[in-house]
């Protein structure tokens, strides 16, 4: 009796050390991609800073995108897990989010756009007048304009 009694809390153990390293390596990264290649180039820890810098993003939003293909041909997607939900609310957007996706665009540096995905999980685009310096140092990627 005693022996499966040990052998019972050794499993519980066990499982409580897994779920916890489990929860650990589900700890969102910042991503970058290539739009080009479509391929991650880079991943970073998240961070207090990237919340900060989203924030400055969707607070430089100046217009709803109208383009069929928002995306540019050259560019990176920078996707940002936030630490907390956070509350958006404009004249085109009205909902909590938990990520943004920034899109820096290689061939016109004065059009960059925000994606914001409201609670039915569509995206929204959005023309932003935001300046990625700060990002790109924490993020330690130069930019290539070829």
């Amino acid at each position: 009796m005693r022996k499966s009694m040990i052998i019972i809390q050794l499993i519980i153990l066990i499982g409580c050390m897994t779920l916890n390293h489990a929860q650990a390596a589900e700890q969102p990264d910042v991503k970058v991609l290539d739009i080009e290649s479509n391929s991650v180039i880079l991943e970073k820890d998240m961070s207090v800073l990237f919340d900060r810098e989203v924030k400055k993003a969707i607070k430089s939003i100046n217009n709803i995108t109208i383009q069929a293909s928002p995306l540019p041909k050259k560019g990176y997607l920078i996707k940002v897990p936030l630490s907390n939900s956070i509350k958006v609310k404009n004249k085109w957007f009205d909902d909590f989010i938990s990520e943004a996706l920034l899109v820096y665009n290689l061939e016109d540096k004065t059009q960059h756009r925000l994606i914001l995905y409201n609670d039915e999980n569509t995206p929204v685009f959005f023309d932003i007048l935001y300046e990625f310096t700060t990002l790109y140092k924490e993020l330690n990627l130069e930019i290539n304009s070829e």
